[in-house]
């Protein structure tokens, strides 16, 4: 496990706090309460969630991104059958979101972006521990769950263990090996980002990453930019293969050098395995200037 698992549990809910300022989201707004709308619960008042933040989408021309989130700790591990507790936690974070959707806060973001044409609501949930043990993949034993589709809302995201920690680590790793550059995330061409007007980088990471398998990051000064491209995957030739396309297009070859870093590569072992798709993709102005990192040890490469 990483540095940032050891964190949970020891700062309580601020743990949440502090990630969101790593990832740009900055001063969200607290422990709110808003009027229920949900009338399938008589009991309930109103619908509560631990923070909510927005921002100018760089995924999608003219949006904001509307995102709710909880945050769920326990000392125990995951439930070995996960899908009682998450059904719980998710439907009462969608409940929020509905009852967001007819808020006098969300009235108040729309005032502030007059010119903007579509605002999506989305939720995260923060579904953490400090139990420690065997890494476990949440997210991959809910993969057929069955949701209620009568809620509405833009998607709910989930964060386990493995995800907050991922994108800490990755994070952590470019700011102490870039300490005299600047660090941005670079945003996909999604198709729906198309216009002339849409930053390709910068301090926010949309939400669509916050439970990705590949983090894009740029290191940049004086005119210098190196890519760095973060899996959360172990080291393969095929995932190699694939992140070095991804790198190339991103950075449309103008970076001055391409880093991409797997939590497990380790030199001695898999430096054959570099070079030969070095040669397989037959690039050397842009093979030439690309390494491979691990970045849960820079030691071992």
């Amino acid at each position: 496990m990483g540095e940032y698992s050891k964190r949970v549990g020891e700062v309580g809910e601020n743990v949440v706090v502090d990630f969101l300022k790593i990832i740009g989201w900055n001063d969200p707004q607290r422990n709110v309460d808003i009027r229920s709308v949900n009338l399938n619960d008589s009991n309930r008042r109103t619908n509560g969630y631990d923070g909510y933040f927005h921002y100018l989408s760089p995924m999608i021309s003219n949006t904001i991104e509307n995102v709710l989130f909880s945050s769920k700790y326990s000392t125990s591990p995951y439930p070995t059958n996960p899908i009682t507790k998450f059904k719980e936690y998710y439907n009462d974070l969608a409940d929020a979101i509905q009852s967001f959707k007819k808020s006098e806060i969300k009235q108040q973001t729309i005032s502030l972006h007059h010119s903007v044409d579509t605002f999506f609501d989305r939720g995260v949930l923060f579904w953490l521990n400090n139990a420690g043990g065997e890494e476990i993949d949440l997210i991959s034993k809910l993969g057929k769950i069955e949701l209620n589709s009568k809620v509405v809302h833009d998607g709910i995201f989930l964060v386990d263990n493995r995800r907050i920690e991922f994108i800490y680590d990755s994070i952590s790793f470019a700011m102490l090996n870039y300490r005299d550059y600047e660090i941005d995330f670079i945003y996909f061409n999604t198709g729906q980002n198309y216009d002339e007007a849409t930053i390709r980088n910068g301090k926010i990471m949309p939400v669509q990453y916050i439970n990705a398998s590949v983090l894009p990051l740029r290191a940049h000064k004086n005119g210098e930019t190196i890519v760095i491209l973060f899996s959360i995957d172990k080291f393969d030739k095929i995932e190699l293969m694939k992140l070095m396309g991804i790198a190339k297009s991103i950075g449309w070859n103008a970076q001055g050098k391409t880093i991409i870093c797997f939590p497990n590569y380790l030199q001695t072992e898999h430096i054959p395995i570099v070079e030969n798709v070095k040669q397989i993709f037959d690039d050397p102005s842009f093979t030439t200037n690309l390494s491979v990192s691990n970045y849960n040890n820079p030691i071992l490469k």
